[in-house]
Order: structure tokens, then C-alpha cells, then sequence
């Protein structure tokens, strides 16, 4: 498998695209979270029913690349949604599949996203989502933003490389 430059490539990402993209995974990881909250039944756990609900509109944001909010339907451009596509595979053959090239893969250019986007504007996403998201909890978000603010604190103690970006990513899930 071919290494990108992720950095470098989100990079090239310009800042309204980044804003869109800062919506996208505070929604797709508070909906992760509230997912294995779920699974391992924690006490907090949403019910199932309202888990399904989040499952649902993050997933369909994900896959269709748009995220309605309030009266506004958030898309994105062509080349962002290419890039997405390309993680989503990598996601789904290094997680779901467990191929492990994938996998690191998937971890290092999770990593250069989130930075590239940035704490700022993953807290503005996470304040947007709170005002105008009703598919989600919104106490939800914050579990998401703990683990993307976890990830990235963990990324950064580890030395640069996939399998220390794999073993943040794989810390932060436990």
C-alpha cells in the first residue's frame, strides 16, 4: 500500500472545507462513542432506541456526504468528498476487515485531519452541533469531543510513525 501525505493533503484543504469537516467528525465520533457506550452497557448508555437514531444520521451524513442542520444542508466539494471517500475505505478494510496496512493507514491520515482542522474549530462544530443537531443527545457531543481531544493528545506524546499512531488510536478506544 501506498503512504500519502496526509498532512500535505489536508493542507491543501481550504478553511470553509475544514469548518464542514470539523462538523463531520465531531458528529461521526460522539456517534461512535455513544455506540460503544452502547456495546459494553454502560451506565450512561443512551437506550437502543435513541442509539439507532444516532447511528442512523451519522451514518447517513457520512455516506451521503451531507449533513442536515436545522434549516441548512452542509455539503462538500468534490475533491474534500474524494479524500473522505478514500478514508472511509481505509476505514472500513483496516477496521472492519482487519487489514493492517489499512488500518495504519486509516489511523495516520485520522491523525493529520483532526489537526489539520484543529481544536478551535472542532469546538465551534461541537457548539453548531449543539444548537442545531436534534438527532443526537447533545451531552453526546461532549463524549465525542473527549475522545478526539484524547486522540490527539495521545498522538502527539507518541513518536511520529502508523504503529504509534495505531496504538494512540487503539488506546483511546479501550
Amino acid at each position: 500500500m501506498r503512504r500519502r501525505n496526509w498532512p500535505e493533503l489536508f493542507r491543501q484543504i481550504p478553511a470553509t472545507e475544514l469548518d464542514k469537516l470539523a462538523v463531520l467528525r465531531v458528529l461521526e465520533c460522539s456517534n461512535g462513542m455513544i455506540q460503544l457506550r452502547f456495546r459494553e452497557g454502560h451506565a450512561d448508555a443512551l437506550n437502543a432506541q435513541d442509539t439507532r437514531r444516532a447511528m442512523r444520521f451519522s451514518m447517513h451524513c457520512i455516506k451521503t456526504m451531507q449533513i442536515r442542520l436545522g434549516e441548512e444542508t452542509i455539503g462538500f466539494e468534490n475533491a474534500t468528498e474524494a479524500l473522505l471517500h478514500e478514508i472511509r475505505s481505509l476505514y472500513v478494510n483496516g477496521i472492519k476487515r482487519n487489514n493492517t496496512a489499512s488500518r495504519t493507514e486509516f489511523f495516520l491520515a485520522s491523525s493529520a485531519n483532526l489537526k489539520a482542522i484543529g481544536s478551535e474549530r472542532l469546538e465551534r462544530a461541537r457548539r453548531r452541533l449543539f444548537n442545531d443537531c436534534y438527532e443526537l443527545p447533545v451531552h453526546t457531543l461532549d463524549w465525542g469531543m473527549t475522545y478526539i481531544n484524547d486522540f490527539l493528545s495521545s498522538a502527539s506524546q507518541v513518536q511520529a510513525g502508523g504503529d504509534s499512531i495505531q496504538r494512540a488510536e487503539e488506546h483511546n478506544a479501550n
